[in-house]
């Protein structure tokens, strides 16, 4: 190789180098700025969670709260414990008891009871009444109300146990207001039956109150999740799932079923008492179409998984309704309540 030569390889040799060493630092720094920009905060997803839940460790109840409602846990005069499940967008300050502004939505729990009588006007026994309310647990339906609107809407409710949850009182219950848009209130003497003003009005003495307004469909539904989610916890034992309890074959969920509806399945054999379990069919707006007994096919005092089968025979048009299976309760004692509810569709 010629001195010029070994020049021009030197020199294009370093170039080289240098080109090579440029690359590296671009490489490098944009490998720091990309590792910056990864460890960059990042937009979370809101979360798709639209309910929280609440356990009252004192009272052994559990309910889920839906978004928009909050929790009050406090007492009412009197000394009176109560937890509120109610509407956010209520201007007024809990706690809230019995007697309130109808157009409010909320629900009152009084463990201890109040030791005032329930909402006025108007009112039927859930005995008495045609229609039903989404529960986990059972009442005491003769001495459980709801109170109407002239429209045959109820606007509220008062539930009562046959036999007292966990550490409350015998006079203990639960009451659900639903919102009423455009609500009014009437008042009728008992002597003349003439409207009189409110504040002159005296149910105690015969006073007839009438109440007329729109039940709030939103409101209602959302208090009504509420109360199906509620159940009651019995302290000495671990909560079983339902799902652990009872297995439905048939009718399957959202199944297209007619009358005589037939009904088959299989439940651990603690769900029976004396071999039956009680069994109703509602329609959708929760009116009763029929109240009946599933039976187990073999011996039921066992912790096995026992067969069991029942029929229905109901008249209906509506389209859609609810089977709902009862654990068998001798005691009345709502913390060993069960129920399921499978959805249905009428033929």
């Amino acid at each position: 190789m010629t001195l010029v030569a070994h020049f021009y390889y030197l020199v294009s040799m370093r170039a080289l180098i240098f080109l090579l060493l440029g690359l590296i630092i671009i490489s490098c720094r944009n490998s720091g700025e990309s590792e910056q920009r990864d460890e960059s905060p990042k937009p979370q997803p809101e979360s798709s969670k639209n309910s929280a839940s609440y356990t009252s460790a004192k009272w052994h109840f559990s309910a889920e709260i839906p978004q928009g409602f909050e929790i009050f846990e406090g007492e009412l005069p009197g000394e009176a414990p109560v937890i509120n499940f109610y509407d956010s967008s209520i201007e007024k300050q809990p706690p809230f008891g019995i007697h309130n502004d109808a157009s409010m939505a909320y629900i009152t729990v009084l463990p201890k009871g109040f030791g005032v009588d329930g909402p006025g006007g108007p009112r039927k026994s859930i005995q008495d009444w045609d229609e039903d309310l989404p529960l986990s647990f059972n009442l005491d339906r003769q001495n459980s109300y709801v109170y109407l609107m002239e429209n045959g809407q109820p606007w509220a409710a008062a539930l009562r146990f046959q036999s007292p949850p966990p550490g409350w009182k015998e006079y203990g219950g639960i009451y659900i207001f639903y919102q009423v848009d455009n609500f009014r209130a009437e008042c009728f003497s008992s002597n003349t039956g003439e409207e009189i003003p409110m504040d002159q009005c005296n149910p105690m003495e015969g006073d007839a109150m009438k109440f007329y307004g729109d039940v709030s469909e939103e409101k209602k539904t959302t208090l009504n999740a509420i109360l199906e989610s509620l159940y009651f916890i019995d302290p000495s034992r671990e909560r079983e799932e339902t799902r652990d309890l009872i297995k439905v074959e048939m009718p399957q969920e959202n199944a297209t079923v007619s009358s005589p509806l037939e009904i088959k399945g299989e439940a651990k054999g603690y769900w029976f008492f004396e071999a039956t379990a009680p069994v109703r069919l509602v329609t959708g707006s929760g009116k009763v179409l029929a109240e009946k007994y599933i039976e187990a096919q073999g011996e039921w005092m066992t912790e096995d998984w026992v067969p069991f089968k029942g029929k229905i025979e109901f008249d209906t048009k509506e389209k859609r309704g609810y089977l709902i299976f009862s654990r068998a309760n001798a005691s009345g004692k709502p913390e060993h309540d069960r129920m399921l509810r499978i959805p249905v569709i009428f033929d």
